[in-house]
């Protein structure tokens, strides 16, 4: 019920500023709305997965989670963003938690130090800001403090070397919580990005999509493979921040899908699978509006993402995002009617939209997956994702504003 009745929130416009000049500013517009929609969509999926399976130790987690995130989409200061980020971080641990195995416990002990460090970044870089300008206004960023926040927010949305700890928590969370971490939480970062700006970090999104994609293709697990793939599609989001809304919102209820999914189809995509008919359309579908097929909403956002320039790396994103969802679909299906909801939910990803070409590259993409038999398992230790993340953001921050 709490998602539903923030539905309201949809309708406010407003731009105030708590507590007078420098205090808490507090703005709804565009990419606020298209934030919340994302965040109200794939709460009410997730929400009421974790009602049929009868978790009732996370209700109260996952309410505040929501409102927090609600939050965090309509502020627009440095260090209001902040504290919530950080709050949202201890709520999404109480939600690894919530479960009694072992390994849960070290993949929240993992996220929760990954987490943490990003945000002593960001918040080192909100004191060099206000150092120099007397202000936590988000929309006066740039310089070297400019960079720390913005690839500190990448470390902790999971992006590229800052983000390994990305799978190693997806892998190990209940599916209802990996949900809710890729659908929203992990994307939420691009709102704080967003208001900062994004305009210099294309190629940093190139490499990240190669990257994400990369792993996504060679991972046995099929929760490793959609985590890789998130990341994979982070890099697209800040290709061009005019789509990235749109993007977020598409992708997010993807993701909350293919996730939940998870939970009913075994994640060794080495063995012999089999799932009923509506859960396999239920994948099909998202699977082919993540890789940009014709006829879904990502297929048709894609199509007007990409600059004139490189109007032909669309059809390499296709190609390489159809790999991995060839892999995942290489199953039996059965006639049955169970999970019938969650293929109903998959029809809000459909969309009037037809090209020839992408959807070439799709199904070419799709045959290879299919044939593919490269697995691979593998695991980082804390140790390795800490290191990758200091030395990525030292690094990118440091020659940010030359390479980028």
């Amino acid at each position: 019920m709490i998602p539903i009745s923030s539905i309201s929130l949809l309708f406010e416009r407003f731009d105030i500023v708590l507590s007078g000049y420098g205090g808490v500013h507090l703005i709804f517009d565009s990419n606020s709305f298209y934030f919340l929609l994302t965040n109200i969509s794939c709460s009410i999926i997730v929400s009421y997965f974790l009602y049929q399976n009868g978790n009732e130790h996370v209700y109260f987690f996952f309410s505040l989670l929501h409102t927090i995130l609600n939050l965090l989409f309509i502020s627009n200061d440095l260090f209001n963003i902040y504290v919530i980020l950080e709050t949202s971080t201890l709520l999404i641990t109480l939600l690894i938690l919530s479960s009694e195995k072992f390994e849960q416990k070290i993949t929240a002990i993992k996220y929760i130090f990954a987490s943490s460090l990003a945000m002593s970044f960001y918040l080192i870089g909100i004191g060099m800001h206000y150092y120099s300008t007397g202000s936590f206004d988000i929309s006066n960023v740039d310089g070297l403090s400019g960079y720390l926040m913005k690839f500190s927010l990448l470390a902790k949305g999971g992006f590229f070397l800052f983000g390994l700890w990305l799978p190693e928590v997806h892998s190990n969370s209940e599916p209802e919580i990996s949900a809710m971490l890729s659908s929203v939480y992990t994307q939420s970062v691009l709102f704080p990005l967003l208001r900062i700006g994004l305009d210099d970090l294309f190629l940093f999104g190139i490499m990240a999509f190669f990257y994400g994609v990369f792993f996504a293709i060679i991972s046995k697990d099929f929760k490793k493979v959609l985590a890789y793939s998130s990341m994979s599609q982070l890099g697209i989001m800040i290709l061009n921040p005019l789509f990235t809304p749109v993007y977020v919102l598409y992708h997010g209820i993807s993701k909350s899908i293919l996730f939940l999914s998870t939970r009913y189809v075994k994640r060794d995509l080495s063995e012999k699978r089999e799932v009923p008919v509506f859960l396999f359309l239920a994948l099909l579908i998202s699977l082919l509006s993540i890789s940009g097929f014709s006829f879904t909403a990502l297929g048709y956002v894609k199509s007007k993402l990409f600059v004139e320039n490189f109007k032909y790396f669309k059809y390499i994103v296709s190609f390489l995002s159809a790999v991995y969802a060839g892999k995942v679909l290489k199953l039996r299906v059965v006639f049955s009617k169970r999970h019938i909801l969650l293929f109903l939910f998959s029809i809000f990803l459909i969309y009037p939209y037809f090209n020839v070409i992408s959807s070439l590259f799709v199904v070419l993409g799709l045959i290879f997956g299919y044939f593919l038999k490269i697995y691979f398992d593998f695991s980082i230790t804390t140790e390795s994702i800490l290191t990758f993340m200091v030395f990525s953001i030292s690094f990118f921050t440091l020659l940010g504003g030359r390479l980028w």
